[in-house]
């Protein structure tokens, strides 16, 4: 089952940073964060720099971390 925003996901095992501490280091509400992660809800500018600050996101990688292209299902032939 494909999860969005895998990369992000990857980036919290890696600095072993809870979603919800990033989300507070970022000044978002643990919530808002989750339901950003789920696709509820679409990620705003402000989250996407906080994020970028706590995570170590350079600019020219924020594309793969947050506009991920999803992946294509190969249709029964």
């Amino acid at each position: 089952m494909y999860r969005k925003f895998h990369r992000l996901r990857v980036r919290f095992a890696e600095l072993d940073m809870s979603q919800s501490e990033a989300a507070r280091r970022a000044g978002i509400p643990p919530s808002t964060l989750t339901a950003r992660m789920t696709g509820r809800l679409p990620f705003t500018a402000r989250d996407i720099a906080g994020l970028c600050k706590v995570l170590n996101i350079p600019a020219d990688q924020i594309g793969s971390f947050f506009f991920e292209d999803l992946p294509t299902s190969k249709k029964a032939g």
